[in-house]
């Protein structure tokens, strides 16, 4: 079943889609994991610890013509060594494999590994094979990735600026600062340790905003290792609703469903959540407990572009609205960004703005910000590419990544 991206019979470029040849056959797959290592004194650090570098887990897929494609698994900037295995593991279900459409992928290796594969990383691995396999048809049929996906359903789209990390207050606020600067209109920064240091943040940081600015507050599962309890989940989303967050972010840990329900219930303020949910069930049960206002799936964690879409189906059927969440190299980015301009229901963007080279040279265009807004890319697949240079320049480091401590 190909996923319900709405697919015109033309593609934006004018080509009949009868003369799209979507059939393909992978004859070879590659982990290829890439470190950049951020200078000693330039180090990240945030609410999770201290980021030495910032790792992507990338998959590359041969096509049987020879055409090549590149995806990613969301989960690498965190545990990137486990992607190797995984992709090993896979490879019997999709090596000398042919598949009507690239959007079949995923779905094929999630009904034969069952057994092993329902969810979290390795759901990130299908879905990196099928975003490969997206990126190597579109770039031998000359098509953008979108026109696979359907077609393009806007030429812009809003982004927002996603980082705000600091272990001052001036730290976020500098940036913040810096984002509304440089042209986007909403800012989101994450939260402190503890509920009572949030809240100092907040108040510390949004009244310096210019004037009509947005600000979204992420508190990364309230927050990234040791859960507030729900009161104070409650405090720090009174204060957020105060002060005009347009949402509040992960409020709860990733598998409180109840948790969720219980903050949209009593808080005024858009709850969203959960971007590491690597499948459709997951946001299914979120959906259907009335959990959430706001539903951030990623390509690169939910098993692909198919599961995707459905995602942004089902919030379309709940009236709930669907944001990408994009934090990694730019095959993230570029993934995440076909699939928005491919689904009508998905109207915002999330643009990391923190220091990446992974970001700026695996994209073979510069995607350009206008007014706050994201143009529709043109290239050839996802418009990425792994070259030698890069792998040499970039080679990988155990034990950096974003280790929560």
């Amino acid at each position: 079943m190909v996923a319900s991206f709405p697919a015109p019979s033309v593609t934006s470029s004018g080509r009949q889609r009868g003369n799209v040849k979507t059939q393909l056959q992978i004859t070879a797959v590659r982990a290829i994991l890439l470190s950049y290592v951020y200078p000693a004194g330039q180090e990240m650090t945030w609410v999770g610890g201290t980021i030495h570098s910032w790792d992507a887990a990338l998959v590359e897929v041969t096509l049987a013509d020879g055409s090549v494609g590149v995806g990613e698994v969301g989960a690498g900037i965190m545990a990137a060594v486990a992607v190797a295995g995984l992709l090993e593991a896979y490879q019997p279900y999709c090596v000398n494999v042919s598949f009507d459409h690239p959007l079949h992928v995923g779905d094929w290796l999630r009904a034969h590994t069952a057994f092993w594969s329902r969810g979290g990383i390795a759901s990130g691995v299908a879905g990196a094979i099928e975003i490969a396999a997206v990126d190597a048809v579109g770039k031998r049929e000359g098509l953008a990735a979108y026109e696979l996906l359907g077609g393009l359903r806007r030429d812009r789209i809003e982004a927002y600026a996603s980082g705000g990390l600091g272990s001052t207050f001036d730290d976020v606020a500098t940036w913040g600062r810096e984002q509304i600067a440089a042209g986007f209109s909403t800012i989101k920064f994450r939260g402190m340790r503890d509920a009572d240091t949030t809240i100092e943040l907040m108040e510390y940081v949004v009244p310096q905003l210019p004037t009509g600015t947005g600000f979204i507050l992420d508190v990364v599962q309230a927050c990234a290792s040791q859960a507030w309890s729900h009161d104070d989940a409650l405090r720090v989303g009174r204060v957020a609703q105060q002060l005009g967050a347009r949402w509040y972010e992960e409020p709860c840990f990733a598998t409180d469903v109840a948790g969720y329900a219980k903050m949209r219930a009593e808080l005024g303020v858009r709850i969203s959540g959960v971007e590491s949910n690597g499948t459709v069930d997951e946001f299914a049960a979120l959906l259907l407990a009335d959990a959430i206002g706001l539903a951030q799936p990623d390509v690169t964690f939910v098993g692909g572009f198919a599961t995707f879409a459905r995602v942004a189906d089902m919030a379309r059927a709940h009236d709930v609205a669907c944001v990408p969440h994009v934090w990694g190299s730019g095959v993230t980015f570029a993934a995440n960004l076909h699939a928005a301009f491919a689904h009508d229901h998905v109207q915002l963007f999330e643009f990391c703005t923190l220091v990446n080279p992974l970001r700026e040279l695996l994209l073979t265009e510069v995607i350009g910000l206008r007014d706050g807004e994201l143009l529709a890319p043109r290239a050839p697949g996802l418009g990425v590419a792994v070259t030698p240079e890069i792998e040499r320049a970039f080679p990988f480091q155990r034990n950096g990544g974003h280790v929560i401590r």
